[in-house]
């Protein structure tokens, strides 16, 4: 019988160490999991609880949505991370965390593994969730592609010349409101990545807790600029103890797409990491998302698990 406690700041590493577990190849850094869970709007409904087996931590569960009010529909993100081998216990994690959605008033579930987890995928069918929508995940070699990046990266420099779209990194950009201009695109950005769940944007002053999050770095977060706007971000994320190094955001005004600004911005980042040494980098991104798709399969990214996402409606679960 599992039990459950509130988890505090201080609990973020056993998520780290779970997910570190059941993915040895994907750890995960302790510190960039304190600031996610530090980084939501005021408004947006949290809720954490440590699992404990016999008085010992079994994982971590919880859940995850804004506030109602901004929602057309009402979905809510449940997390259930058990360490392997507390894993006969995913009911149990999941009828605690489902009941407390149920009673927040949610009206779909939303549940995710990893497309190798077979075990879990079957779980989760037999209790009643549907697949919904697939990601990507892909890796890219930098030391194998590295001569063929260089001269992609030239080539994308002299057409972003020709644009006269100016590519650098954030902190090299002199406009005191950059950090505002960069928010306002990446919000137009991401309400247009293809996805089931409504995207609802967050304040601003969540917005900028993101370069906070240990291994995000000014000097590595690339922007576009075209005149007086920001119209594009890439930025690779680089964990300091534990993990790969992975996109974390990469997006573009709507106005500006076709011109290979994603591409430069992309490729900037992966020559900054060559000259920093990293011999591999990470993406992930929604299926459905078909320029980005060709984009990573002409650098030379490969095929690595992605993620499933999976629906279920809030109504009482039948036994």
């Amino acid at each position: 019988m599992l039990s459950f406690r509130p988890a505090t700041l201080d609990d973020a590493a056993i998520e780290a160490d779970v997910v570190t577990a059941l993915f040895p190849d994907e750890p995960l850094d302790p510190g960039i999991v304190r600031a996610w869970w530090k980084s939501h709007d005021p408004d947006d409904t949290v809720e954490r609880f440590i699992a404990l087996s016999d008085g010992r931590v079994a994982g971590k569960v919880g859940r995850f949505h804004p506030a109602w009010a901004k929602m057309p529909a009402r979905y809510d993100r449940l997390s259930v991370l058990l360490f392997p081998d507390q894993l006969g216990a995913l009911g149990e994690a999941f009828d605690h965390i489902e009941d407390r959605s149920r009673r927040d008033g949610a009206a779909i579930f939303t549940a995710d593994a990893r497309e190798d987890e077979q075990a879990r995928i079957a779980f989760l069918a037999a209790r009643g969730y549907r697949e919904e929508r697939r990601s990507r995940g892909w890796e890219l070699d930098l030391r194998r592609h590295g001569a063929t990046l260089r001269e992609m990266a030239e080539r994308s420099r002299a057409r972003m010349r020709e644009e006269k779209i100016a590519v650098h990194t954030i902190d090299r950009d002199p406009d005191p409101r950059r950090f505002r201009k960069l928010y306002e695109m990446s919000e137009e950005a991401a309400q247009d990545t293809p996805r089931t769940v409504p995207h609802v944007a967050q304040s601003f002053e969540t917005f900028v807790k993101w370069f906070q999050t240990p291994g995000i770095h000014l000097d590595r977060t690339w922007i576009a600029r075209d005149g007086d706007d920001v119209v594009g971000v890439s930025v690779l994320l680089y964990p300091p103890t534990r993990g790969n190094v992975w996109t974390d955001w990469t997006g573009t005004a709507r106005r500006i797409r076709g011109r290979g600004v994603a591409r430069a911005l992309k490729l900037e980042t992966v020559m900054q990491a060559i000259a920093l040494g990293t011999e591999r980098v990470r993406t992930e991104n929604d299926g459905a998302n078909a320029p980005i798709l060709h984009l990573n399969a002409e650098l030379g990214y490969v095929r690595i698990p992605g993620w499933i996402q999976f629906l279920a409606g809030a109504g009482p679960r039948t036994p």
